[in-house]
Order: C-alpha cells, then sequence, then structure tokens
C-alpha cells in the first residue's frame, strides 16, 4: 500500500530515467547497528548473484517487472537481448551516507563501481529509502536508481564499444576532439567535455583533482570544497575562460553567445572573445525575450538589467519581479529537449558514454524546473558489437507551461510546469514516460521568484512493454492560495492506492500540500496523510470540491464515505485503536500500524485544529444524512 501524493509508477521507474516509488509511511525507527546488517546482507545477495533472493529486500509488490529489472542488473544476469552484461557492479556499503528522518526513514546513499577488464572504472550511487516494518525486518520501500541506471547503460555501451574499431563508434568530430582532448592534457589535468558548434569545438579543461563523485556532488548541492577548477579552450586551442570556475555552462546556452560560469554559487558570463561581461557576484542570470535587454540580473534584494550591448544597468528602483515575469524566456511556452534537436552537442570526453550532455541555465536548477545536467541522445556516437548494429536508445525531456494564476487579492502569482520525461532503450526494450510538476512562486512581497518540485503523476503510453503500468491521470488540479502570511496551500492532483472499503480503493485524488518560506526557499512541511488539510487548516465547504477516482469511476466532490476515511485517518495518524474491521484493514499499512494500534483514545493529542475539522466533518455527515432520509 502506498500513502501520501504518491507518484503511483511502475517500479521499472527505479531502474529507468526519473520519479521515485515512494511509500513514506511512518514505522519503528531503526538503529545504525540493524541498518548496517540490512546494508551487508544486501550487498552479499549482490555479490551472490540471487536476483530472487535479493527481491526479498523490497517491499514491492514481486510481480513487479521494473523490481525484476533491478534485481536482475545488480545480480548481473542477462539483459533483454540475453546477452550476458560486461560490467561487474560493486557496491562499497562501508563508505554509505546513511540519514534517517523524523518519521524514521532511512536514506542510504551506497557509492557503486562499474569495472570491466583493461578499462577505466566509473563511479555511481544508488538510493535506498528503508523502514523498519516489524521487529528484526527492514525493507527497502523507496529506489531511486536513476543515476545508476544511466551510468551502468554507458558504462556497459563503453565495455562493449571497447571490442571496436574506433570509426565504426564514432563521428570524424568526435575522433578528432579526443585527439585533441589528449594534447590538452599537457596543460591541464583534464579535459571533461567538448561542444560543437557551426562545425568548431570547444573545450572544457580541469585544473586539480576531479572528485569521482563529480556529477553527484554538483547535482546535490552537496557541500564540499571542490578540489578543481574548470576553464574554457575556444577552437583554435586558446583559454577564453581561466580555469577558476566550479561549473561552465553551455556556449550560448543562457543567452546566446555568451557562456554563463558558478562559483561559490554566485553567477557571471563571459563572451567568446574572453572577456568577463558579468562579473561573478549575481545570484540570478535571468535571461529575457526584451527589446532593450539581454537578461535579468539579482544580487541580493536588487535587481540589475543586462543590456543588448552587454553593459550592467545601475540597480533598477521600484522594480517588481512579477511585472517582469512575462518576459521570462520560455516563460509561457512549451518546449522539448533531445540530442536529434540540440542545435549544438556538447560530448563526454569518454569513449564508453554514448550520451550527449545539457547543463541547462543556473536560474532553472534554482528554481528547480531542471536537473543540474540533462544526459539526452548522442547523434554523433552509435554502437555495434560484431558488426551488429544496436539501438543505443533516445531520451526527451519537455517542458509543459500548464498556465499562471495571479489574484490581486493576495500577494503572489503562480506559474505551473509539467516535466516530461521519455526514454526508450533500444536494447533492453525498456519505454518509459514520467511526469513531475514544477511550481514557480512570486513572492510580490520578498519580491522574488522561488521554486519547487510538487508531488506529480506518471502516466503511460499503454504499449505493453518492460514497465507499462496504466494509470487513468484523470484529474489534473492546480491552485496556490495563502492561508496566511506564513503558510502556503498547493492544491494538485496525486495517485494513491489506498483502501477505502473492501469494495473501493482511492486511486487517484486531490491533495493538499502545505508550504512555507524559510531562508528565501519554499519548503513543504511534513504530512503523511491523504488529507493533508485536516492537519493544517480550518476546513470549510471549499475541501468538498475536489477531482477523485474511485476504483476507475471519477468523482467531483468528496461524499459521506470519503469524509469518513478524511476523519479517521485524523485518529489513524495518532495510533488510535479502531472498533470496526473496515477502518482497521483501511489504514492497517499506514502511519505505526504494523505492530496493531493501541491507543484507545487520542483526544489528548488532538490540535485545536483536528478538533475543529473533526467537528466540521460530523456536521457534514449529520447533513448528508439528513438529506439522504429526505430523499427517501
Amino acid at each position: 500500500m502506498k500513502t501520501k501524493p504518491i507518484l503511483i509508477i511502475a517500479a521499472i521507474v527505479i531502474v529507468a530515467v526519473s520519479a521515485f516509488f515512494l511509500f513514506h509511511k511512518k514505522k519503528t525507527v531503526a538503529n545504525s547497528d540493524e541498518i548496517t546488517e540490512f546494508l551487508f546482507k544486501f550487498d552479499n545477495g549482490v555479490i551472490a548473484g540471487n536476483a530472487d533472493s535479493l527481491m526479498t529486500f523490497f517491499q514491492f509488490d514481486k510481480k513487479s517487472k521494473g523490481l525484476k529489472n533491478l534485481a536482475n542488473i545488480l545480480a548481473g544476469g542477462k539483459k533483454g537481448d540475453g546477452s550476458k552484461p560486461l560490467t561487474i557492479i560493486k557496491l562499497d556499503i562501508g563508505k554509505a551516507i546513511i540519514s534517517i528522518d523524523k518519521n524514521g526513514l532511512v536514506t542510504a546513499k551506497i557509492p557503486i563501481t562499474f569495472s570491466y577488464t583493461n578499462l577505466n572504472d566509473k563511479q555511481s550511487v544508488l538510493i535506498l529509502k528503508i523502514h523498519k516494518v516489524a521487529a528484526n525486518n527492514l525493507k527497502i520501500v523507496q529506489a531511486d536508481a536513476r543515476q545508476f541506471l544511466t551510468d551502468y547503460t554507458d558504462y556497459e555501451t563503453y565495455a562493449r564499444n571497447s571490442m571496436h574499431i574506433d570509426n565504426t563508434t564514432y563521428s570524424a568530430i568526435t575522433l578528432a576532439s579526443f585527439k585533441t582532448a589528449d594534447q590538452l592534457k599537457t596543460r591541464y589535468d583534464s579535459v571533461l567535455w567538448f561542444e560543437h558548434i557551426d562545425g568548431k569545438t570547444f573545450y572544457y579543461v580541469i585544473k586539480g583533482k576531479l572528485n569521482k563523485r563529480f556529477y553527484w556532488n554538483l547535482e546535490q548541492k552537496e557541500k564540499e570544497t571542490p578540489t578543481y577548477k574548470m576553464g574554457l579552450v575556444n577552437p583554435d586551442l586558446k583559454e577564453i575562460i581561466p580555469t577558476e570556475y566550479d561549473l561552465i555552462h553551455n556556449v550560448g546556452g543562457t543567452i546566446d553567445g555568451l557562456v554563463e560560469v558558478e562559483m561559490n554559487e554566485k553567477k557571471g558570463l563571459y563572451n567568446l572573445n574572453g572577456k568577463n561581461v558579468v562579473v561573478v557576484i549575481y545570484d540570478q542570470i535571468i535571461p529575457l525575450n526584451d527589446d532593450s535587454n539581454l537578461a535579468l540580473l539579482r544580487k541580493d534584494d536588487n535587481y540589475f538589467y543586462l543590456k543588448k550591448d552587454t553593459t550592467v544597468t545601475d540597480k533598477i528602483d521600484g522594480f517588481k519581479i512579477a511585472d517582469a515575469l512575462p518576459k521570462f524566456k520560455n516563460y509561457d511556452n512549451s518546449y522539448s529537449m533531445s540530442g536529434a534537436s540540440s542545435k549544438n552537442i556538447m560530448e563526454y570526453n569518454e569513449r564508453g558514454n554514448i550520451t550527449s550532455l545539457i547543463t541547462p541555465p543556473s536560474y532553472l536548477v534554482d528554481l528547480q524546473i531542471l536537473n543540474q545536467f540533462i544526459n539526452l541522445n548522442n547523434p554523433l556516437r552509435k554502437g555495434g558489437i560484431d558488426g551488429e548494429e544496436v539501438d543505443p536508445g533516445s531520451k526527451n525531456v519537455a517542458i509543459k507551461y500548464n498556465g499562471t494564476e495571479s489574484d490581486d487579492k493576495n500577494w503572489f502569482t503562480s506559474v505551473f510546469y509539467s516535466i516530461v520525461d521519455d526514454f526508450w532503450d533500444g536494447r533492453g526494450g525498456l519505454y518509459q514516460k514520467s511526469e513531475t510538476k514544477k511550481v514557480l512562486f512570486v513572492d510580490k512581497k520578498q519580491n522574488k521568484i522561488l521554486g519547487f518540485e510538487a508531488d506529480g503523476f506518471m502516466e503511460d503510453d499503454g504499449e505493453e512493454g518492460e514497465g507499462s503500468f496504466p494509470i487513468s491521470t484523470k484529474c489534473s488540479e492546480n491552485h496556490i492560495r495563502a492561508i496566511d502570511d506564513t503558510l502556503f496551500e498547493y492544491k494538485t492532483s496525486s495517485a494513491f492506492s489506498d483502501p477505502l472499503s473492501e469494495k473501493d480503493t482511492i486511486n487517484e485524488g486531490t491533495y493538499y500540500s502545505y508550504l512555507h518560506i524559510k531562508n528565501g526557499k519554499l519548503e513543504t512541511l511534513p504530512n503523511t496523510r491523504i488529507f493533508g488539510c485536516t492537519k493544517y487548516v480550518k476546513m470549510d465547504d471549499s475541501y468538498l470540491d475536489g477531482c477523485f477516482i474511485i476504483t476507475n469511476k471519477r468523482q467531483d466532490h468528496v461524499n459521506a464515505e470519503l469524509l469518513e476515511y478524511m476523519k479517521n485517518e485524523i485518529y489513524a495518524s495518532y495510533g488510535y485503536k479502531f472498533k470496526t474491521d473496515k477502518w482497521t484493514n483501511a489504514f492497517r499499512y499506514r502511519f505505526d500500524r504494523y505492530d496493531g494500534a493501541k491507543n484507545v483514545t487520542v483526544n489528548d493529542s488532538l490540535t485545536d485544529i483536528e478538533k475543529y475539522n473533526i467537528n466540521w466533518i460530523n456536521s457534514k455527515l449529520s447533513s448528508l444524512k439528513q438529506t439522504t432520509l429526505a430523499a427517501q
């Protein structure tokens, strides 16, 4: 069973591209010794190469094709095309990073090493979330293998391509770039990437030691002192950006003809002649569609324009960020990115990596619209074994604009997007399409724009294949409102799989997230209920409206049965011992109920808001009952 705004996703997404298989149940908290013992047992299963044994560590449905696929990869079993993998997978449990949240959910970030005879190793990471479901019984309830799968696919191709002659695998410009990159190693410690623009190549160079977890650390924004500095060399092999920066973005990726750089979380811009046109002191660089200005620059609470001639204005007096929002580049457009459609191609300086790379503009990363790195299909590289052409797969990432809400009575504007991630693995016959919801929040009081990733959903195209998991996604709600100066409510549609009765299940429904601004960022308040509104607000009749899919039937209101569920969910969250099997069974796999609820009363635990809402729900149930009797 799943709780909360759970993304109902085929478990294959664990081993595919994006999204989580999420449980978020509050159970008994495991101690460090139990966690370590569990992880080493899991590692022993990987070493033993027994996929069936590995599957017992998970709480997922054992029939899931996705779970079988993940277990099979870890165990070194045959691939989807019947071939035996070349890659050797090693987990470093001793260096796993362990954390435990307030609900007892354990996060284990496990370093992974891929290896193959005579080839350099590649580092990756597998993230497992674990709960203690009963005494001496831990289970994996969530697995994020997005990076793991990408790195595994790349390394497996690397190993297979190592058997090939270069000109059967790489384009001429790629082979020339490999050769030049080797020459540049006399001046730099390494060349990380190269990017082709109009038939000419730029080189991303490094001085210092590149951490093996470079991509992971940047993506997760882990706080550690960089052991490297990055620069950019032009096609004439002249250094146009000095090796002083933590990250250099795609040439022209943020603003045409310019290159965005980052250092100590500050941003700036260079032109292709090597001039630092925007010094690296700004917190945000937002490209604009504007007749006079290229971009909006933010430094602390002050705003500046980058003019078309690349000069920077003085501080803009009386500037209102909400007024500039419609000028943001791609603000109200939907567009997609793929290797085939990319104007320029950035490649890894790794012979075994068949993907191309995008480092999106920093403001899209800061606002949680896009990830720090996006890997797409690379049309300049191909794969094959013994002359047999192999489809290396493809990936497409689309940003969909879903509308804007603005209310003159409120001090904010909200903009809704969804990110659709398509992945097709030619070798494994795997197709996935996942979708997450993103929200921009323009706070007119702070005069800032904030972003967060909302609870989303995954949809399947209905094709049969590994990972098919049909879900209706008929409900699609998006709305933000302010409860008070510090609390905000985001209403959206999410997917669940929770029993409402012996016959009915809540498949999808209206879900409420509650947010507050902390240290200049939006944070989601903790909630383990489907109806989180019962915890944070005093309810009114507006909470009776909503879209729900109950056992595949749609209804656009909260009926008596849902009201009863809503009320009893409050009691269940405090471990109340129900007197009927109906509600005992409804919440059996939620909250802290594995050992059986024991609280005969929870009245002392209820907050004033919860007491109010229980009385309000009772009054609605009474009114519905009287209406039903009158109708009869």
